[in-house]
């Protein structure tokens, strides 16, 4: 009579940890993509302005140009940061508007259901509709001061925040409210301790991108309401008028610098928030 083979226990072996980056490491991993994607850009501005005949190469000034002739002036880089003080608070008051509507509208379309049917749709035209075609009919209603400009950075910034929290409140696992309702806990309660920090990674994720449009959306309001006060947008306009390109390449370079500014605010306020319990906000591996 044959016994059957014992089978050896399986052994394991520890798998040790990769050794934490050094400083070069995350240089090169965080640093140096932008900076050769930038350079790239670079080169592409200069070929595209080495096409254009000598005539109308002023149309894209080189770095001379545009440091003699903007940056370099003093005059110039007071009204820079004077019109970008208008543009950021023109921003800053539009997002104060649609960030709690859009908090608000987005838990009533998680507690009740029949409400996320009834505004979704609505949400969808808000953001389908072309907000410059709309511009004539807030000129008529509200004239030409600070409110219109508010309202067209609320309305470009207003649809990611109630999406973006709904995505988060549905995706908070239904055994944590079960358990919630178990111990015969109310909803305000359930969205104060369950909701509300499962939702927040996605809500901030909505939150980087209404802050790249709030200055995308107060230098379009500019542009279209000349009266009063203007910030970057009207000095682009201004500087088209009148031939000034080097200072209209500067404004538009310290609007790509506002709007970057404001969506990296947001970006590093959610990693503080959630690096030590969400994997969002885990540096990369």
């Amino acid at each position: 009579m044959t016994t059957a083979p014992v089978a050896k226990p399986q052994t394991y072996r520890a798998v040790p940890l990769p050794p934490p980056a050094n400083m070069l490491q995350r240089f090169l991993t965080t640093i140096m993509p932008p900076i050769l994607l930038g350079f790239l850009l670079i080169l592409l501005y200069w070929w595209t302005r080495a096409q254009l005949e000598p005539h109308r190469q002023f149309l894209m000034p080189d770095a001379w140009s545009l440091w003699s002739n903007a940056f370099a002036l003093p005059e110039v880089r007071a009204e820079l940061l004077d019109r970008a003080l208008v543009t950021i608070t023109i921003a800053i008051v539009g997002m104060c508007i649609s960030i709690p509507i859009g908090m608000v509208l987005g838990v009533i379309m998680f507690r009740f259901h029949v409400m996320e049917r009834a505004f979704f749709p609505y949400l969808v035209a808000l953001q389908s509709i072309p907000i410059l075609a709309i511009i004539p009919l807030i000129q008529s209603a509200l004239g030409f001061g600070f409110m219109p400009k508010v309202l067209i950075v609320a309305l470009f910034t207003f649809f990611a925040i109630p999406t973006t929290l709904l995505l988060g409140l549905k995706s908070v696992d239904r055994g944590v409210i079960d358990l919630f309702k178990l111990q015969g806990t109310g909803w305000p309660v359930i969205l104060r301790k369950a909701g509300f920090p499962s939702a927040a990674p996605s809500l901030f994720a909505g939150l980087r991108i209404s802050a790249g449009l709030a200055v995308i959306g107060a230098i379009v309001s500019e542009i279209f309401f000349l009266a009063g006060r203007g910030g970057l947008g009207q000095m682009l306009i201004n500087a088209k008028i009148d031939f000034k390109y080097e200072q209209m390449y500067a404004a538009l370079i310290a609007s790509s610098a506002l709007s970057i500014s404001v969506y990296l605010f947001f970006a590093w306020l959610g990693n503080r928030l959630f690096s030590e319990w969400h994997e969002s906000g885990a540096a990369p591996t």
